[in-house]
């Protein structure tokens, strides 16, 4: 099963991932659990890092930023990765960079951003690049998003492993 969930902390996530908000006593009903039981499992998957926190996803296109791009930065020869980090740092401390991702290719990172403006995200164009050790930018804007998803999927049972509904009934 991955990272050792059984039906009942599957079905618990995909609740919470529909609705972090949900009380302990709604998802106890859903999952055929007593409350306590259920605040007992939500806390182990806290510990385990299964669940790492919670969060409001907010809508950018009301508190505009409407505006997505991903850029793709490549670093000068010899400042991949090896001396990368205060770039890594500059990049991310911009408050409309959304992710960094330290990619295999062409480039070194893909980073997403989202601007109020396309102004905005010529600014912050012009500000990595001229961060010491970026060679050059390449940047992607998106027209329209058809999928956004704020998390992953609860993952599903493992074929391999028997649920153990199954194993009790074959008892």
């Amino acid at each position: 099963m991955a990272a050792g969930l059984d039906r009942v902390d599957r079905e618990i996530l995909r609740l919470l991932r529909e609705d972090g908000r949900m009380s302990h006593t709604a998802i106890a009903k859903a999952v055929g659990l007593s409350g306590p039981a259920v605040h007992e499992r939500v806390r182990k998957l806290e510990q385990r890092g299964v669940i790492s926190g919670y969060t409001a996803v907010l809508d950018p296109d009301v508190l505009g930023r409407p505006h997505v791009a991903f850029i793709l930065v490549t670093l000068r020869d010899g400042e991949e990765f090896a001396v990368d980090d205060p770039i890594v740092a500059r990049i991310c401390d911009e408050p409309d960079v959304l992710e960094l991702h330290r990619i295999a290719g062409e480039d070194c990172y893909l980073v997403k951003v989202r601007t109020a403006t396309t102004r905005d995200l010529e600014r912050l164009l012009r500000r990595i690049r001229q961060i010491h050790g970026v060679a050059r930018t390449r940047t992607t804007i998106v027209l329209s998003t058809e999928l956004e998803r704020p998390t992953i999927e609860v993952p599903a049972e493992d074929a391999t492993a028997p649920d153990e509904d199954v194993t009790d009934r074959a008892r």
